[in-house]
């Protein structure tokens, strides 16, 4: 998604040129309410369930949710924004940027082995000024949630061979925003013995 997104990240498409594509990291908890405004205008993906639909002996099928948020400032006050009308024609309000993201993805397999894409809600997630301080940027996010099936197949490695597991993860450690890979990355899992 975050390819699709990024492939037709145009002027001609959007308006003005999205500033921030990217997965979801967390940027809505408390803390970091204030930086969103500086990734604006922004559209962020993120995985947020999957149910298991149907199993077999060699796999499941599972409807995932994907939720794409989006998000736009405006130097202008809401009042004054309200006041003449809604936004300017130079400005992409993030309910705007949601539905042409429901547009492009809607229907689309980005390639995979998928049930095509479907747009399940668009939902206001923030509007207001992050920290609640006067005469800043006013912040809109509006969510777009995804739906897909999608099928897994079960793992060959049989009980107690977690040696295997290990060797097949051996180069996995997670990363931080910035890509360097977490401190603590080689105490984020242990698989150690016959178990878990």
């Amino acid at each position: 998604m975050i390819g699709r997104i990024g492939q037709v990240n145009t002027a001609k498409t959007f308006g003005t040129l999205i500033k921030t594509v990217d997965r979801y990291s967390g940027e809505f908890a408390d803390e970091n309410l204030d930086r969103l405004a500086t990734l604006a205008p922004f559209a962020l993906v993120s995985h947020t369930a999957s149910r298991m639909v149907t199993t077999s002996a060699t796999g499941a099928q599972w409807d995932g949710t994907f939720v794409v948020v989006c998000g736009a400032v405006t130097k202008r006050t809401h009042t004054l924004t309200a006041r003449i009308g809604g936004p300017s024609q130079r400005e992409l309000g993030s309910r705007q940027m949601a539905e042409l993201v429901r547009d492009l993805l809607q229907g689309q397999t980005l390639g995979l082995a998928i049930r095509a894409l479907q747009p399940l809600s668009l939902d206001e997630v923030y509007s207001g000024v992050p920290g609640g301080g006067a005469g800043q940027h006013w912040l809109s996010v509006t969510g777009l949630q995804v739906g897909t099936l999608y099928s897994t197949t079960r793992s060959t490695v049989a009980d107690g061979e977690i040696g295997a597991l290990v060797a097949l993860h051996a180069g996995w450690a997670p990363v931080t925003p910035d890509g360097e890979t977490a401190p603590d990355s080689s105490t984020d899992v242990q698989l150690t013995g016959g178990g878990l």
